[in-house]
């Protein structure tokens, strides 16, 4: 029996300043009375019941300004509130939905639907293909606008294998392979209660670049690497005696400067294939 005597202690204390903040509540929104606001969200007008990643606000619209009262994370909260007029604010990871209603003595319940879906992206690299870890993906959402797939940025937060919930509609999605010249773009679509799996495929390896005075030799330190694609354009810059870069499949041309000198040679990348390429001084 003793030790339920502190627990019993904080749950009078709790209770105590529940009622103090609801009696200041009902005094600063001028309400004869309280009511208990029970909410549930749903997948659209039809769908399931939204159960994680949520979060109710509720807004007192007595005078011009909405004015939070209460916030919380629970996914079918029961609230205590003054009596009177409110809005509530649901959101689920980046859709939301509003509604406003009346709390009467005898309270309410309220049903919000949310037009929202969920899109996971997994990632894989080369042939056989190998789930590309988290750390060396990027994926950045985008909303398509007129001439503009990359219209306007949604986040750059979403990491493969996990699932952000998005309002209902067409998104373009971006997956960059470790900082490199590997890049690919879809479009994607979610739909309300759905989840869409998109799987990204990369075509990108790991080359570690040596300037040798013979093949096989020992690495030259203190070189400088340029590699371009056919066209000239520049992909990537590294100094060192075996730098490692992660590039997309095709061929370049590697330039190696070294005592002011300049050695050429042309590379040959295989989506998921890594390996060493050497340039031999002549």
């Amino acid at each position: 029996m003793p030790p339920a005597l502190p627990r019993l202690t904080r749950l009078f204390a709790i209770t105590a300043a529940f009622a103090a903040s609801l009696a200041g509540a009902s005094a600063q929104f001028g309400a004869s009375g309280t009511g208990v606001l029970s909410l549930r969200a749903t997948y659209g007008d039809r769908g399931g019941e939204i159960g994680d990643d949520i979060t109710w606000r509720i807004f007192s619209i007595r005078n011009s300004n909405p004015e939070l009262v209460l916030k919380s994370q629970v996914a079918r909260p029961s609230l205590v509130l003054p009596a009177g007029r409110y809005m509530v604010h649901v959101s689920h990871g980046l859709a939301t939905a509003t509604r406003e209603l009346n709390v009467g003595e005898t309270g309410s319940v309220s049903t919000v639907p949310v037009n929202a879906g969920a899109l996971s992206v997994s990632g894989y690299l080369g042939v056989p293909e190998r789930p590309i870890p988290p750390q060396r993906q990027k994926l950045t959402v985008y909303i398509p606008t007129a001439n503009n797939s990359e219209g306007k940025l949604v986040t750059t937060s979403l990491k493969p294998f996990s699932k952000l919930h998005l309002p209902e509609g067409t998104y373009h999605l971006v997956s960059t392979y470790s900082g490199s010249n590997s890049v690919v773009r879809t479009d994607v679509k979610i739909e309300t209660g759905k989840v869409t799996e998109a799987v990204v495929n990369h075509r990108a390896a790991t080359m570690t670049l040596k300037l040798v005075r013979q093949k096989g030799g020992v690495a030259l330190a203190g070189a400088e690497w340029t590699i371009e694609t056919p066209g000239g354009d520049i992909v990537s810059e590294a100094v060192g005696a075996f730098p490692s870069v992660d590039i997309g499949e095709g061929t370049y041309t590697v330039t190696a400067r070294h005592n002011e000198r300049e050695y050429k040679g042309q590379m040959k990348v295989e989506g998921g294939v890594n390996r060493d390429f050497e340039i031999v001084v002549e």
